[in-house]
C-alpha cells in the first residue's frame, strides 16, 4: 500500500507538470498506465507482461520527445530565419533612412543657398534696371534738348541767310532797312538762345552803323556788312557741326551703356530662371526624400515590432518546448520508479512462495 501511495504523489507532480507542456498524446495517461499495471498484478500475468506495458508508455514518450525534437528544431530554423529577415530588413531601413536624410539636408541646404543667391541674384537686377532707367530717361532728355537746340541752330542760321538776302535787296535798292532790323530782332534772340551771343556783337555793331548811315550809306558798307554776317553763318554753321558732332558721341556712348546694361540685365535674368529651375528641382528632391525617408522609418518600426513579436512567439515555443521536455522527462522518472517498484514486488513475491494476495493500488 505504501509503494502505491508513492506512485499516487508522484502521479499528481506529473500531473502538474502537464500542465505547462504541449500534450502531443492525448490518448496517454499515466493512471491509466498504473490502473492496468494493477489490473495485470491483480490476474497473476507474468513480469514482462507487466514490463511491456511500461516499456509501451517509455517508448511513446519518447517517440513523443523526438517528434518534439523535430518540430523544434524546424521552429528554431524559422525563428533565425526570421530574425536574420527582420534584421536585414532592419539594417536595409536604417541604410535608407541614414542615406535618404543625408540626400535631404543637402537638398534643404541647396534650396537655402539657392534662395539667398536668387535674392541677391534680384536686388542686381533691380540695381541694374533702376540704372537703365536713368539713362534711357536722360536719354530722352538729352534728345528733347538735342531737337530744341537743332531748331534754335536753324532758326539762328535761316535769320543769318534772311539778313543776307535782305542785304543784298537793299544794295540794289527794292529791300529797306526796316526789315533789316526786324530780322536784327530774330538774331538776337537766337543768339540768347544758342548762347553765342559774343560772336554776334560785331555783326549788330555794323547793323547800328548803317541804321545811322540811313539812305547815304555807300557800297562798300554794305559789302562789310555782308562779308560780316558770311562770317557768322560760318561760325554758326561749325558750332551747329560741334554740337551735332557732339551729341552723335553722347548717343553712341548712351546706346554702348544701354547695350551693356541690357547684357547685364539679360544675363541676371537668365540667371534666375535657372535658380528657379533649381530650386524647382530642389523642392522635388526634398519631397522625394522625405517621403523615402518617412517609408523608411516606418519600415524599420514595423519590422522591429515584427522582430519583437517573432521573438516573443520563439520564446514561447522555447518555453513549450522546456515545459515539455522536463515533463516527458518526470513521466519517464515515475515510469522508471513504478518499473523498479514492480520488479521488487515480483522478487519479493517469487522468494515467499506461498500465495501472495495483492493489495489493491490506490492513487
Amino acid at each position: 500500500m505504501k509503494i502505491f501511495a508513492f506512485l499516487l504523489i508522484l502521479v499528481l507532480v506529473s500531473a502538474t507538470n502537464h500542465q505547462h507542456r504541449l500534450n502531443y498524446t492525448k490518448q496517454r495517461s499515466i493512471t491509466a498506465v498504473m490502473a492496468e499495471v494493477e489490473l495485470k498484478i491483480k490476474s497473476h500475468a507474468p513480469l514482462d507482461a507487466v514490463l511491456n506495458i511500461l516499456t509501451l508508455f517509455r517508448d511513446s514518450v519518447n517517440e513523443e520527445q523526438v517528434n518534439h525534437d523535430q518540430i523544434f528544431v524546424v521552429e528554431l530554423n524559422e525563428c533565425q530565419g526570421e530574425y536574420d529577415f527582420r534584421n536585414a530588413e532592419i539594417q536595409n531601413a536604417r541604410s535608407t533612412l541614414r542615406d535618404s536624410n543625408a540626400q535631404l539636408n543637402i537638398c534643404q541646404y541647396s534650396k537655402q543657398r539657392t534662395i539667398e543667391q536668387q535674392q541677391v541674384n534680384q536686388q542686381q537686377e533691380n540695381t541694374f534696371q533702376q540704372h537703365l532707367n536713368t539713362i534711357l530717361k536722360t536719354a530722352d532728355s538729352e534728345s528733347a534738348y538735342f531737337k530744341k537746340r537743332s531748331r534754335q541752330y536753324e532758326d539762328s542760321l535761316n535769320s543769318i541767310e534772311e539778313a543776307l538776302t535782305i542785304l543784298q535787296g537793299i544794295s540794289f535798292g527794292y529791300r529797306s532797312f526796316s526789315e533789316l532790323s526786324k530780322v536784327s530782332q530774330r538774331m538776337l534772340q537766337t543768339s540768347f538762345d544758342i548762347k553765342k551771343t559774343p560772336i554776334y556783337a560785331p555783326i549788330f555793331n555794323a547793323f547800328i552803323q548803317l541804321a545811322n548811315q540811313g539812305e547815304s550809306v555807300d557800297l562798300s558798307s554794305l559789302q562789310q556788312v555782308e562779308h560780316l554776317l558770311k562770317d557768322l553763318k560760318s561760325a554758326i554753321k561749325d558750332a551747329y557741326n560741334q554740337f551735332t558732332e557732339s551729341n552723335a558721341q553722347s548717343v553712341a556712348q548712351f546706346n554702348s551703356s544701354k547695350e551693356k546694361v541690357s547684357k547685364v540685365l539679360s544675363r541676371l535674368q537668365q540667371q534666375y530662371e535657372r535658380q528657379q529651375v533649381k530650386l524647382d528641382k530642389l523642392s522635388a528632391c526634398i519631397g522625394v526624400q522625405s517621403a523615402v525617408s518617412n517609408s523608411a522609418s516606418s519600415k524599420q518600426q514595423r519590422n522591429q515590432q515584427l522582430l519583437e513579436q517573432a521573438e516573443a512567439l520563439c520564446s514561447t515555443f522555447q518555453t513549450e518546448y522546456n515545459y515539455g521536455t522536463q515533463s516527458r522527462r518526470n513521466e519517464i522518472q515515475l515510469v522508471n520508479q513504478l518499473e523498479d517498484m514492480v520488479r521488487q514486488r515480483f522478487e519479493q513475491v517469487h522468494e515467499a512462495k506461498p500465495v501472495l494476495y495483492y493489495a489493491k493500488l490506490k492513487y
